[in-house]
């Protein structure tokens, strides 16, 4: 089920090689359709989680 409402997509704030943010995957799953944080535009802030996607499932969310 998680797979009809979330993608796949690159982590913005390490571009794909790593870090905190991402739990070191270099990916994170946004909601469907993947679109860049509305408030920093991509770059990265608190409503993303520093990602830069909106929506982002969140860590404990299964």
């Amino acid at each position: 089920m998680d797979s009809e409402t979330y993608e796949e997509v690159v982590c913005r704030h390490c571009d794909g090689a790593g870090c905190t943010y991402c739990d070191k995957k270099g990916r994170v799953s946004a909601r469907k359709p993947a679109c860049l944080c509305k408030r920093c535009g991509g770059d990265g802030c608190i409503y993303c989680g520093y990602t830069g996607w909106a929506d982002v499932k969140g860590k404990y969310e299964q």
